[in-house]
């Protein structure tokens, strides 16, 4: 009888003991959580060289190159900076509004685990390739803003809701520099079309004027002004490599050449297939030599520095995109449909 007492005491002082510390525990994690506290509030983005966003079964991975980022989905094509930058912001700035517990039952509940087609994953590594965080953001709060997340590097971290809903930008597309160029139509002083040239006569303030318009007729300002702003904040909407199958039955027949003040300019060759129109781009400069005395007035030597400069980007430019083909949206690529009847009118027709 002594005996099943003692034991009987022993088991009644563990079961104590382990609801005293299921008590602390809990109090403390209690202690330990602060609403509003950031969720990855230890994360250097200095230290971060790859970025792996994973939704719906679909990747995009952004590669640290040097000052930039590529995208590996697209051949390595080269990041918008201040995409990457917004996706790392915005994951540093999450915010939580409380702990709310953890299991399979759970995380299966929320949206974490098994991931559901809206959940995104996320992996931030270092140069070595090691995770430094790897995340998830699972369903919304139902009855109010916030996302619940879970860190998955680790084990037995709690699910948390944040304060306000994550957006994660999660397609290559999003990510990539669309940009090829940008140059306002003030710039341009010739353009070679396949059946028409716009110049200027020479004069300070001349305007680009379409060549050759017969008696009786005028440049149509309206189409016009699509050929000679083309330049203009041109962008792709889908990119290739220059030698990539898809692109092999293409054929570049016709040209645009495109002049600036500075004597550098721009050769657009265009392709068509269908509906949709692709061009390859590079970049020249007029000035072949520059020539530089002992006597050369500081003046001119800046002159001439500038003329260096703009050369060397020139060669820059088609070191880079020479490697691809792009395709236009089809607002842009009407513009190269032009052609010199479509840029003349009558001189009794309407404005247009």
């Amino acid at each position: 009888m002594n005996q099943m007492n003692q034991r009987l005491t022993v088991a009644a002082a563990v079961l104590l003991a382990l609801s005293v510390f299921s008590y602390w525990n809990s109090v403390s994690r209690a202690e330990r959580f602060e609403s509003g506290q950031k969720f990855l509030p230890n994360l250097n983005p200095d230290e971060i060289a790859q970025v792996a966003v994973i939704q719906g079964g679909e990747q995009v991975t952004l590669t640290r190159d040097g000052d930039r980022y590529v995208v590996e989905e697209a051949h390595d094509y080269q990041a918008r900076n201040e995409g990457v930058n917004r996706l790392v912001r915005n994951l540093l700035d999450i915010e939580l509004a409380k702990e709310v517990g953890s299991g399979e039952s759970l995380a299966a509940e929320l949206g974490i685990e098994p991931p559901g087609e809206d959940t995104v994953e996320v992996a931030l590594r270092n140069a070595a390739g090691s995770d430094m965080v790897r995340l998830r953001v699972g369903d919304r709060f139902a009855e109010g803003s916030g996302n619940y997340v879970q860190r998955l590097d680790g084990e037995n971290n709690p699910i948390y809701l944040t304060e306000a809903t994550v957006l994660i930008d999660s397609a290559a597309d999003q990510f990539l520099l669309k940009e090829i160029v940008d140059v306002a139509s003030g710039d341009v002083v010739r353009i070679e079309g396949p059946d028409f040239t716009f110049s200027k006569d020479g004069e300070e303030g001349a305007e680009l004027a379409l060549e050759r318009v017969p008696s009786g007729r005028r440049e149509k300002a309206s189409e016009a002004g699509r050929v000679k702003n083309f330049l203009s904040r041109l962008r792709f909407s889908e990119v290739h490599l220059a030698d990539a199958e898809e692109v092999a039955d293409l054929s570049f027949d016709n040209e645009f050449r495109y002049e600036l003040a500075d004597g550098s300019g721009y050769l657009v060759a265009v392709a068509a297939r269908d509906d949709d129109r692709y061009i390859r781009i590079g970049g020249y400069h007029t000035v072949e030599q520059v020539e530089i005395e002992r006597d050369t007035p500081e003046e001119e030597l800046q002159e001439k520095a500038d003329i260096l400069n703009r050369a060397e980007e020139m060669q820059e430019f088609n070191e880079y995109h020479g490697s691809w083909v792009y395709k236009l949206d089809s607002f842009t690529g009407e513009k190269l449909d032009l052609r010199r009847t479509d840029l003349i009118e009558d001189e009794d027709d309407e404005d247009t």
